[in-house]
């Protein structure tokens, strides 16, 4: 396989200085792709940090199904505030190589399996699939295509009345089990035990240790190993300082918190292992089960753990005439009106084979009829259908006869623009040298269609003693994305949810 589909150097900082891309076959043909040698590595402890999102959902009574209002301090509230958390765990730069290098070689083997049990189909996230299958240089599929494909499945369906569920595994990632990953390792790998190397990877990605970010930068914080570019892109010499937050590390190009050596001197004060957890009753239970979410090797392993699960789900759903796909912990299941009870209950009694749990509260099921040549969406509640609530997934609202993007992302679009727009007036009222006035290229590239267009960045070419057209992409704004969905979504009505942004933009600028 081509280094290019695996090997990609982390910028992030960690224990230790960054891989050079020169070093790139060195480390390749010497150590990574050796199996002596990783059957003997010794891995870093992961960094840990939590990501917080702010979320903005209605409520609904569970019987009614009708949206659920209240006043507080003489406002009227219908939509509450929750906060999100995930917990994100990233590997030092040679192990994070080498997670990704083990997790190319398991694809490969769990691509035969799928292949081998006909559902290729079934499974869509962390997995290359192509837009065309005969065209060799065809684009990949995203979460805009799979979401796509359910929503023309349930336009063609060829009932009058039918049920469409959606189900969500509970903290996937948290709870795989460790012996259940081993023997489908083992299975995909077609072997009896795990070669040493192999076991060398599944030991650490089960019984991982972490230190947290925010310990391990207050330690170090007044001599963060930082380097900076010349404008032709070369490198200046590596430096020590003080950074002031963490949200300025990367603006202070921050490339490592210290080397291996003052880690381990100082190891105590900052390792914590995972394979063990304390109880209420101040016990201490032995950890089997979970992985990091964050590193390299995760998606294939969480996609290999259903496997079977996978296969048993949509041999039954098909012969209902119905379809089951997956996206990691996002499942959903089009099926007969009257299949719904006895799908539902097969999908909770086999989750429960993997150690793995399905919240029954959490699942939705919707109604979908064909009323006056028209397809119409519901949502079932214990008593009634509220036909006002449409289907979401993937990040899509389908009422049964047009596509949008769900009406929270737009309302997150709207709050980060005014947010931003706020914080640049904010800062533009200090004194200094750029006292009153907003630097707004910025704010139009974040916020209007003016940034959505993705170009190709231009790197300096040393060689040619000139900047160069790359292969790499800058990644556009929200709206890229939109446009993008525009093009793809049946019966869309996506470009209206943002007509007004140019006008919500000058209105907050101007206010």
């Amino acid at each position: 396989m081509e280094i290019k589909d695996w090997f990609k150097i982390k910028r992030y900082p960690h224990i230790g200085f960054p891989i050079e891309s020169r070093m790139r076959l060195q480390w390749i043909e010497k150590y990574i792709t050796n199996p002596d040698q990783m059957a003997k590595h010794g891995f870093l402890p992961f960094i840990h940090k939590t990501n917080y999102q702010r979320k903005f959902r209605k409520k609904y009574d569970e019987n009614t199904g009708k949206k659920i209002v209240f006043y507080e301090d003489e406002k009227l509230i219908s939509r509450y505030k929750k906060e999100k958390k995930r917990e994100i765990f990233y590997a030092s730069h040679i192990d994070a190589l080498i997670y990704s290098y083990y997790a190319t070689i398991l694809n490969v083997e769990y691509e035969k399996c799928i292949e081998k049990h006909n559902i290729g189909e079934i499974i869509n996230a962390y997995r290359s699939i192509p837009l065309n299958p005969t065209d060799p240089n065809s684009s990949n599929k995203c979460n805009v295509d799979f979401a796509n494909d359910v929503f023309k499945y349930i336009l063609d369906y060829n009932q009058t009345e039918f049920s469409v569920i959606a189900f969500d595994i509970s903290s996937f990632f948290d709870n795989l089990d460790h012996k259940l990953l081993r023997n489908i390792w083992m299975e995909v790998l077609d072997v009896k035990s795990l070669p040493p190397d192999h076991f060398n990877i599944y030991k650490n990605i089960t019984r991982f240790s972490f230190i947290d970010l925010v310990d391990i930068f207050n330690l170090f914080q007044n001599q963060i190993f930082t380097r900076r570019k010349n404008k032709d892109g070369t490198n200046l010499p590596i430096k020590r300082r003080k950074v002031a937050k963490i949200k300025f590390l990367k603006s202070q190009n921050a490339i490592a918190f210290c080397t291996k050596k003052e880690f381990y001197a100082n190891k105590g004060k900052l390792l914590r292992p995972s394979k063990t957890f304390k109880n209420k009753d101040g016990s201490i239970t032995y950890k089997n089960f979970g992985i990091p979410q964050g590193s390299p090797i995760s998606a294939i392993l969480a996609n290999m753990y259903l496997l079977h699960f996978d296969k048993i789900i949509n041999d039954v759903i098909s012969k209902f005439g119905g379809i089951y796909r997956r996206y990691s912990d996002d499942m959903v299941v089009i099926c007969p009106l009257n299949k719904k009870t006895e799908i539902s209950e097969l999908i909770y009694t086999e989750i429960e084979k993997y150690k793995l749990e399905i919240q029954r509260e959490k699942t939705q099921i919707f109604r979908f009829k064909k009323e006056n040549d028209r397809l119409i969406c519901g949502q079932e509640f214990i008593k009634q259908i509220n036909w006002d609530k449409n289907f979401i997934y993937l990040g899509f609202e389908f009422d049964g006869k047009y596509t949008k993007i769900k009406s929270g992302s737009i309302s997150n679009y709207y709050r980060k623009m005014k947010r931003s727009i706020r914080r640049a007036k904010h800062y533009s009222s200090k004194k200094g040298k750029f006292k009153n006035e907003i630097f707004k290229r910025r704010l139009y590239k974040m916020f209007t269609y003016k940034g959505a267009k993705r170009l190709k960045k231009y790197k300096w070419d040393n060689s040619q003693n000139k900047f160069i057209k790359s292969e790499d992409y800058n990644w556009g704004n929200f709206l890229s994305y939109v446009y993008k969905s525009s093009k793809v979504m049946v019966n869309n009505k996506i470009k209206g949810q943002i007509k007004n942004h140019w006008k919500v933009f000058h209105d907050e600028l101007n206010s």
